[in-house]
């Protein structure tokens, strides 16, 4: 990835995202954020309202070894605050692909950071490991659409393990 200018780094300022996508929100204050070990009732969660947001072609910081070009992001835009979500909940792009009959296809990848005490369940908290492929675009962004608004109804609860995601996955 080449960026024309550098932006400074800041707490608020996700810097790898914004260098993608400048019009971005800043990470909002950690005030702003639910504690993990307080569960928000499943019927107090906003609604997803997911849209995805094109981005130029790009290799992205967590994806320089594996060379992939992420040309889509998948974010919420209804989290309790009213800047949207903190960092993408999922992504897709064009990489070189195993078994892809001309080598290369469509990815996808959730970037959903899993509260577990949030699912009435008790444990840890993890970052979303699901990831596939699909031989179009509109196919990948179709099953990480599906993944997210099936698997993670609460991806729009402002959690503060989201928060500290975002910022270690895209500072």
């Amino acid at each position: 990835m080449t960026a024309k200018t550098a932006l400074p780094l800041g707490m608020d300022l996700l810097h790898h995202l914004h260098l993608v996508a400048p019009d971005w929100p800043n990470l909002p204050a950690e005030t702003e954020f639910v504690p993990d070990r307080l569960p928000v009732p499943a019927d107090e969660w906003p609604d997803l309202a997911l849209t995805w947001r094109d981005i130029p072609p790009t290799v992205l910081h967590p994806d320089r070894h594996l060379g992939a070009r992420t040309d889509s992001l998948l974010r919420t835009d209804s989290l309790l605050h009213a800047d949207g979500a903190p960092a993408p909940v999922a992504l897709v792009s064009w990489a070189a692909t195993p078994g892809a009959r001309y080598g290369h296809g469509w990815l996808w990848r959730c970037e959903v950071h899993v509260i577990t005490a949030a699912l009435g369940e008790d444990g840890f908290n993890y970052d979303c490991p699901a990831t596939s492929r699909s031989t179009t675009r509109d196919g990948a962004r179709d099953a990480a659409l599906a993944h997210v608004k099936t698997d993670h109804p609460d991806a729009a609860v402002p959690y503060l393990g989201r928060r500290q995601h975002a910022y270690r996955r895209w500072i």
